[in-house]
């Protein structure tokens, strides 16, 4: 290997972030378009997204959280941002439903504001909050803490996801009908590749573009994105893939967001964001749950509220002490463990566990026969 910072990406040296199913190597870019400024990468393999941030950049984070929540005077100022942005959003996705015919302008004007909102979003993550919930907290921070994640992160989120998922997928289905391309293979290219396609009519190599479809690993190094292919791609996909011993598997752990314990059946669900936004709540909102079963998800949002008001506990692969499930958790006195990071491929549906969020640990009692 002639690149040296193929050694670094290693599983030791990252903290995983977020994971979805069958998000394609476009939402890498527009995530990475923010997030190269914190050493980040991202892996795509067996049809599951999944990205990570540097330690080093972790620890850095916390620290600047800690600052941020910690003072009136900056959190105050970033409260006022984070409103207009929000504000922003709301515009930009009503607005947008009017394009008819998509522009490089849109692309760019599309880019700058999903980068504006994550500037602010990503203060809400576990990688600024969870430091200041080491220690005891003055009545400043609870009251910092509490606007950050009960107001503006439930406002926020929804719109968010809608401009990084719905509107893409949007401009993308319009490029495909106007330049009569496929939609799947855009969703294949990053945003410089469409506004070039769309300025000068360069594509993307059929072998390329497979390739992106069946995996890809993208990283940060000084404020650049980075795409590996061939051995190198190939050396850090076997390096950070996890082999899934469902069987043999008896208990695993987690972070406790929200103290108790119970005994219950689970309830996999996992979020699937490669469709309109819309889509998406309204699969949410069919799902049969049954009173006191275990919500076992990779997140939860505002749009899972109702399912967890049935909820006997929550066991989410990601997050941390001030994110939705361990806010909404709190308030509803239920058991919840946050940072699981695999629960939803070590649990089916049906599977009985004891959700011990007093220790942190789920214990699997009997797996479903399926």
């Amino acid at each position: 290997m002639n690149n040296p910072k193929i050694d670094l990406l290693t599983p030791k040296n990252y903290i995983r972030a977020f994971s979805f199913k069958n998000l394609g190597y476009i939402f890498s870019d527009i995530t990475l378009s923010w997030y190269k400024r914190r050493d980040f990468l991202i892996i795509y393999q067996d049809g599951v997204f999944c990205s990570y941030i540097g330690s080093k950049a972790y620890e850095k984070a916390l620290e600047e959280g800690k600052e941020i929540f910690s003072k009136d005077t900056y959190f105050k100022t970033f409260e006022d941002g984070f409103r207009k942005v929000i504000e922003e959003m709301t515009e930009y996705l009503s607005k947008s439903t009017e394009i008819k015919s998509v522009t490089i302008s849109d692309f760019i004007d599309l880019r700058n504001l999903t980068n504006k909102a994550f500037y602010y979003f990503e203060k809400t993550e576990f990688f600024f909050t969870d430091l200041c919930y080491n220690g005891e907290m003055d009545a400043e921070l609870k009251r910092n803490l509490f606007i950050l994640g009960d107001d503006l992160k439930v406002k926020a989120r929804p719109l968010l996801v809608q401009l990084i998922t719905t509107i893409p997928y949007r401009f993308i289905d319009l490029v495909s009908k106007e330049k009569d391309i496929n939609s799947g293979d855009l969703r294949a290219y990053s945003f410089d590749e469409i506004i070039s396609f769309l300025e000068k009519g360069d594509k993307i190599k059929e072998d390329i573009l497979s390739d992106r479809k069946k995996s890809f690993v993208v990283y940060s190094e000084r404020g650049s994105r980075i795409t590996l292919y061939a051995e190198e791609k190939n050396e850090v996909l076997k390096k950070f893939k996890k082999d899934i011993d469902y069987l043999n598997t008896t208990e695993f752990k987690g972070t406790t967001a929200s103290r108790g314990r119970i005994l219950s059946r689970a309830h996999v669900i996992i979020p699937e964001l490669d469709q309109d936004y819309n889509l998406f709540v309204e699969k949410l909102n069919s799902i049969r749950f049954n009173e006191k079963d275990i919500l076992v998800t990779e997140t939860t949002s505002p749009d899972f509220f109702l399912l967890m008001q049935k909820a006997g506990g929550v066991i989410a692969n990601q997050g941390g002490m001030n994110s939705h499930a361990a806010i909404v958790c709190r308030e509803l006195g239920i058991p919840c463990l946050v940072g699981a990071e695999i629960a939803t491929e070590l649990l089916k549906t049906g599977d009985l566990i004891e959700l011990d969020a007093d220790n942190g640990i789920v214990r699997i009692i009997e797996r479903v026969r399926k």
